[in-house]
């Protein structure tokens, strides 16, 4: 059952959440309590913590955090660019008072562990959940927990496994999933992030809750070949992947374009550098190309490196620019030595367009995410 929860229903703090920048995780709420009244409970939940190494070129295997469950955000070594747009996990202390008159009688604390894998080739996908063995002091036993997940418009996300009905915190773990449909349709690519309420009641007490958030995700239908899917937009992705050479490294002319700029100055869009490639709109992409690469560019003499066969359209001169029209970082945006042009045979460019093509549906690039390309040195 999708559990709507509105937000005047109970008392819930609103305090700012917190941000994990790194990688794109925003997943906390303040203390927060329950009611009210003398016998009652309260509940106060820690900082997110994120487990997964986003964005990180250098990433080693993650050494395990105590209490994780087995397996728990196994993570490939080297990362690449599929597990980086669309994998997270982090966990969350819980800690329950049990207040009669006013005094805690006894507590009970657990973590709850999150394991996210988006999937780039559907708009579905299940999160994996482990509430921990609950740590019980004094008249902390029979505490009932309820999860209700949730995740706004265009979403839905039904609780399932040991998490679907209500449970006793105890010496047990209880794992279950939160299962995930998103809808979306061409040209309406949509943003959301999963919230986590849990309840608590026990007998002669007046209940209490906690919530909490989950990083950002958005799912679009924007690309004809591979369909819609879903991915952590902040991620960085990688042509070809994190550890491999971009195709258009073996591309004489636009490869040599390429590494001549990013062993210059500002090195963009070099793998780790402070300067990544950012997709542009479809108006700044055309803006760019008029600007370095318009109608009024020819080649100058010793431009063609290659030769010229009228019967062939493949070896027209074409124009070249890096950084790609395709970004903000194109056009005039940065002087020489960080931006160059170069002619190229006309079929070198076609096959650089479906390069970049594939890559931007593959991984679900859109407009403003960001990305780098691996040319070699």
């Amino acid at each position: 059952m999708h559990h709507q929860r509105k937000a005047g229903s109970k008392l819930i703090a609103t305090a700012a959440t917190l941000l994990l920048a790194a990688t794109g995780t925003i997943a906390a709420s303040a203390p927060q309590s329950g009611t009210g009244g003398e016998n009652g409970i309260t509940v106060t939940t820690g900082a997110a913590k994120s487990d997964f190494t986003a964005n990180d070129f250098t990433a080693k295997a993650v050494a395990p955090r105590a209490g994780e469950p087995a397996g728990y955000c196994k993570q490939p070594n080297p990362m690449t660019t599929a597990v980086n747009r669309t994998m997270d996990c982090y966990h969350m202390r819980i800690k329950v008072d049990v207040k009669r008159n006013g005094r805690t009688v006894g507590t009970a604390s657990f973590t709850a562990w999150h394991e996210i894998h988006l999937n780039l080739k559907k708009v579905k996908w299940s999160e994996k959940i482990t509430v921990s063995k609950a740590a019980l002091t004094g008249s902390a036993g029979g505490i009932i927990t309820t999860f209700h997940p949730s995740c706004g418009s265009g979403c839905q996300v039904h609780a399932g496994g040991g998490l679907a009905s209500p449970f006793t915190l105890n010496g047990s773990a209880h794992t279950g999933s939160a299962a995930h449909t998103f809808t979306v349709s061409r040209g309406h690519p949509r943003s959301s992030h999963t919230r986590y309420e849990f309840d608590f009641k026990k007998p002669g007490y007046t209940g209490g809750e906690t919530a909490y958030v989950g990083s950002t995700y958005r799912c679009d239908d924007e690309d004809r070949q591979y369909g819609a899917g879903c991915v952590y937009p902040t991620r960085i992705s990688v042509e070809k992947d994190w550890t491999k050479l971009s195709d258009m490294a073996n591309l004489p002319g636009i490869g040599d374009n390429i590494r001549k700029v990013q062993q210059a100055g500002l090195h963009i869009g070099y793998p780790g550098s402070t300067v990544p490639l950012t997709r542009a709109t479809k108006t700044k992409a055309d803006e760019n190309r008029r600007e370095v690469c318009g109608p009024s560019v020819h080649p100058q003499p010793g431009d063609i490196w290659w030769t010229v066969d009228p019967n062939d359209d493949g070896t027209k001169p074409s124009c070249d620019e890096y950084p790609f029209a395709e970004t903000t970082q194109g056009g005039n945006t940065y002087n020489p030595p960080n931006r160059s042009i170069k002619w190229v045979p006309l079929k070198e460019n076609r096959q650089q367009g479906g390069i970049i093509r594939t890559f931007y549906g593959r991984y679900h690039i859109l407009p403003g995410d960001k990305f780098y390309v691996q040319a070699g040195a």
